[in-house]
């Protein structure tokens, strides 16, 4: 009868161990440059999210600016109307912005001053609209998006890292079962090393993965 501690181990475990070994280490290394190009790409998503987001401000700022001009030249024109002085109510309204005037010509057409139903003002009016507050939403949306893939982007980075860790376990297993001389504790070992290499290679292979720079040239 063979002494437990000389058994032959299996002729498959070596085999098992180098495999096990050889492709996580692989792709470890792959899982690592991805997290790394994925945080990258992160990065890039949150800095042109920014970007948009200071020139949705500047155009909303500048929209603001216009409505107030609108809002203190109306005000004067209502003061002339007021004041019965024509003149002067048609010196406001040659001032008036194109965009306003628009929509202060269908206002005035719904007769305001004899009509209970009519709007408040010209500014509650469809034809009232600022390009700039348009331009200032459309950038918001423009960022939230390129925000959002910026999110998606580190999720993946993380799921990379993930995948890392997965395999780090079996590395670890698969080194320390050599240090040890029983067979069926290096068996087990390498049984765990080959199945978290197993989940590692899969969860690696079905994120989705930044082409090497060197596949499509430097720089882009």
């Amino acid at each position: 009868m063979v002494d437990a501690k000389h058994q032959v181990d299996p002729p498959w475990l070596e085999a098992l161990i180098v495999v096990s070994l050889s492709v996580a280490a692989l792709t470890t290394t792959w899982s690592t440059y991805q997290a790394a190009l994925w945080d990258g790409e992160q990065a890039a998503s949150y800095t042109r999210a920014n970007a948009l987001r200071i020139e949705g401000a500047k155009a909303s700022a500048r929209a603001d600016i216009l409505e107030a001009v609108d809002l203190a030249i109306f005000s004067s024109w209502l003061n002339a109307v007021g004041a019965g002085e024509t003149q002067l109510q048609d010196f406001y309204y040659a001032r008036f912005r194109p965009d306003f005037r628009q929509a202060f010509d269908a206002w005035t057409a719904l007769h305001p001053l004899t009509n209970p139903d009519a709007p408040q003002g010209p500014f509650v009016m469809k034809e009232y609209s600022l390009p700039e507050r348009v331009q200032a939403e459309a950038l918001e949306a423009k960022a939230q998006a390129i925000f959002d893939q910026g999110q998606r982007d580190n999720d993946i980075g993380d799921i990379y890292v993930q995948a890392t860790v997965i395999l780090a376990s079996a590395l670890f297993f698969g080194g320390i079962c050599q240090t040890f001389k029983r067979p069926r504790v290096r068996m087990i070992l390498a049984l765990l090393s080959s199945v978290a290499c197993v989940i590692g290679v899969v969860r690696t292979l079905t994120l989705p993965a930044i082409p090497p720079a060197f596949l499509w040239g430097w720089g882009g």
